[in-house]
């Protein structure tokens, strides 16, 4: 079995860009900003209007939210 490197890793773990918050998904409940992808029309459940293309968002997670993040409908920002 291979050890792992105390070192190697701490590396990995101060890599910029490369925050907890981007590695796990997000909570139900957590307000988090979010973008519509490129190419996309999507209702903003919460507002009942359109996602702005390329306009980050504020948008409280629910079920819905975790699939379009999931589905490549929104991203996380």
């Amino acid at each position: 079995m291979a050890k792992i490197d105390a070192k190697t890793e701490s590396k990995a773990d101060n890599t910029p860009g490369a925050s907890t918050e981007s590695r796990q998904p997000p909570r139900l409940g957590e307000v988090i900003h979010v973008r519509v992808a490129e190419g996309l029309s999507l209702i903003n459940n919460e507002t009942g209007q359109d996602f702005e293309p390329g306009v980050a968002t504020l948008q409280t997670v629910t079920v819905t939210t975790l699939r379009r993040l999931a589905d490549g409908d929104l991203v996380r920002i």
